[in-house]
């Protein structure tokens, strides 16, 4: 039970810390605005549990400036997996909203 305890405890750090560098690479790449919301996703099928990391920034018109906005993905998504390994790359969902209201 103890060592349940400390793996949770370690998990649980890992991931304060790995939001905390996507946060700030966030706001490195879409500006000062932008922040990170976590919520976890299970599932359906097998039960499993597994953090996702959204992170929502202001981008005035997506649609029409689509060229600029592909070419900041890849960058962050680059250094995302640069700085965490390409393996969780997958549980990032990036969000423009045409404003600072989200």
């Amino acid at each position: 039970m103890v060592i349940h305890a400390a793996e949770a405890h370690d998990i649980e750090t890992m991931i304060a810390e790995a939001a905390e560098a996507t946060e700030a690479l966030a706001r490195q790449f879409f500006g000062p605005a932008a922040y990170l919301q976590t919520y976890t996703e299970i599932d359906r099928e097998t039960g499993d549990e597994e953090i996702i990391f959204e992170v929502h920034y202001c981008f005035p018109d997506p649609e029409n400036d689509f060229d600029r906005l592909t070419e900041l993905h890849m960058a962050f998504t680059d250094a995302f997996a640069d700085a965490n390994g390409p393996e969780i790359i997958s549980r990032v969902i990036l969000d423009a909203v045409p404003n600072d209201a989200d």
